[in-house]
């Protein structure tokens, strides 16, 4: 007896969802029962390994959009080796806006400039997710308003377009934006001094740019969107500035660039709570601004000097209750003629609200433990201290015995009383 042929057709759609299509395709073999049963099924999931050639492909995509009976497609998504005839992936751009797609995703295996998506994407009024991968990017509204109306959710890695502007242009565009994810990483990009983005809606905001579209000139990120909550920027070269735009509905920032003016960029995170940073500071800082809401901070010490971020970030968060180190970065730079100092003043903090302390890639240099026995010396509310030594040495029983060395180094220098346990992993 065949038990899944007796399963409700939302189940059996349900699962044939989780296959690729043209394994679902296929299933009408089997009997009448699964003959019509793909045609309603939500989502496509179109991959060009199962299938010989590329033409072989590109017509049964069209084929399965022609006959799907479903009004309404949840998610479509490709994903294709591209070649000099790809340009018609995208098909009949017709037949997705007759279907109503609300998800739809363009992943390219290889060359971004290969395959190229038309303009006639901007007409998917129904769209609320889309995500494009090594593909170039056709700008072909002019000044036109791009139909885009619902899009909440836009990712694009990889991308190749005619301009920045023409990238800033199209952000503009979309009033229901949400969440922006760009990575970068394609060459064929040419380099530019400013990115704009100003999206009124915009809750999230990742940026991402890799070596392979990097130059030692300095890329500049003017950021206008007031309601943004989330924002991530990653640059492995460390050439990205920010906009002096006051971010006050931030709430968490996670920043890895080369950033000048410590000054301004701390300015522009007032209100977050959650702050995550590495960045190279050449001067004093001279920070007048107050982090009243700061209960999270994570400093990366791959950078020189990395420590005057930490003390006026401290000074001005009194209600910082979790404090991280972490050497997240091997490409920093450190000029052993520079050395910590201890601050004249207690932060607020450390007698009031810091709970937990941590410190990854610590290696016990005289500046590391002068700094770390001060914390532990004058944050007396700790509850938790957990240390993560840079031991190179792989016998096991010498990694232990230098731990234990360490730890009670730090117990001693810091004179330290507190209840809580201090633990080195």
């Amino acid at each position: 007896m065949d038990i899944i042929s007796e399963l409700p057709d939302d189940l059996l759609l349900r699962i044939m969802s989780l296959l690729h299509t043209k394994t679902a395709f296929d299933s009408q073999l089997l009997s009448k029962r699964w003959r019509n049963l793909w045609k309603k099924l939500p989502t496509l999931y179109h991959d060009y390994t199962f299938h010989k050639s590329e033409s072989q492909f590109l017509v049964f995509i069209n084929k399965t959009l022609e006959l799907l009976e479903s009004p309404v497609l949840d998610s479509f998504y490709i994903r294709i080796v591209p070649t000099q005839t790809s340009s018609g992936v995208f098909l009949r751009g017709c037949l997705l806006a007759k279907l109503q797609v609300r998800e739809l995703n363009f992943i390219s295996i290889i060359n971004p400039v290969t395959l190229q998506i038309k303009k006639e994407i901007y007409h998917l009024q129904t769209l609320v997710i889309l995500r494009i991968e090594c593909c170039s990017l056709e700008d072909g509204y002019g000044n036109q308003i791009i139909p885009l109306q619902s899009l909440k959710v836009l990712h694009l890695r990889c991308v190749k377009y005619s301009s920045d502007a023409s990238l800033s242009n199209l952000l503009s565009s979309l009033p229901s934006l949400e969440d922006l994810f760009l990575d970068r990483c394609s060459s064929d990009n040419k380099p530019t001094k400013t990115l704009s983005i100003a999206v009124p809606r915009l809750l999230r905001l990742t940026v991402l740019r890799c070596p392979d579209n990097c130059e030692t000139h300095l890329m500049r990120l003017n950021v206008n969107a007031p309601s943004l909550k989330y924002l991530n920027v990653e640059d492995h070269w460390r050439n990205v500035s920010f906009s002096e735009e006051k971010m006050e509905e931030l709430i968490e920032a996670d920043v890895n660039v080369g950033y000048i003016d410590t000054e301004k960029l701390l300015k522009a995170f007032v209100s977050v709570k959650r702050l995550s940073l590495c960045v190279v500071t050449s001067k004093i800082l001279r920070v007048n601004v107050f982090f009243n809401q700061l209960v999270r901070l994570e400093i990366c010490t791959c950078q020189q000097e990395w420590w005057n971020v930490l003390e006026k970030v401290l000074l001005s968060s009194p209600k910082l209750c979790i404090l991280k180190l972490h050497q997240k970065h091997l490409f920093g730079t450190r000029d052993p003629t520079v050395r910590w100092k201890e601050p004249s003043s207690v932060p607020v903090c450390f007698a009031s609200h810091l709970e937990t302390f941590e410190w990854r890639g610590y290696e016990g240099t005289e500046d590391e433990k002068k700094l770390a026995s001060y914390i532990l010396r004058n944050a007396g509310r700790l509850k938790t201290v957990t240390i993560y030594p840079l031991i190179s040495n792989p016998d096991i029983r010498r990694r232990k015995i230098l731990k234990n060395h360490m730890s009670n180094e730090l117990v001693k220098l810091s004179g330290w009383s507190c209840t809580c346990k201090l633990v080195f992993r």
